[in-house]
């Protein structure tokens, strides 16, 4: 009889153990937005993991793709407004702020163009050559950000120095 009963006391033990041992294997459940608030936190919009490049640029390490990129592409504009003789009829010295965005397919757009009043007037067109050069640019594979293609923005300053003829 005091054996069944200790086999009764143990089986009770054992249940009580159990039922009060789920409350130990809880886990804190955390919900999707705070994981989402966490995430936003980590993320520097402000950078890119891949910065934007042109293939003669695509073996080089982040800081010198970045350079490359940047030469290559005033190299290219610089090439193609030199192209055209540009005949102003007071002297020009101004530097050209023009906003170039890449989106995702690596699709380079002028965005806008920032240039003094006199600029403006004494050379119209300078905006369409601009976007001309901009257009016949080479492919560019886009910015990555955790491995997705990012659409990326900034400013390439142009100096412009014409004299008057």
């Amino acid at each position: 009889m005091i054996f069944v009963r200790m086999k009764h006391f143990w089986t009770y033990c054992l249940i009580f153990c159990v039922c009060a041992s789920c409350d130990f294997f809880k886990k804190p459940v955390v919900s999707q937005e705070t994981i989402i608030a966490q995430e936003k936190e980590s993320i520097n919009l402000n950078t890119v993991d891949v910065f934007p490049s042109f293939s003669n640029c695509d073996e080089l390490d982040k800081e010198a793709q970045k350079a490359c990129f940047f030469q290559t592409l005033t190299n290219q504009i610089h090439e193609k407004l030199s192209q055209h003789t540009i005949s102003v009829t007071k002297r020009i010295q101004d530097t050209i702020q023009v906003a170039l965005q890449i989106d995702t397919l690596g699709v380079i757009e002028v965005s806008s163009i920032h240039k003094a009043v006199l600029t403006a007037k004494q050379i119209p067109s300078l905006d369409s050559l601009i976007k001309a050069s901009t257009a016949s640019l080479p492919k560019v594979s886009p910015a990555y950000k955790r491995g997705i293609p990012v659409t990326t923005k900034f400013m390439l300053p142009i100096i412009l120095k014409v004299e008057e003829q």
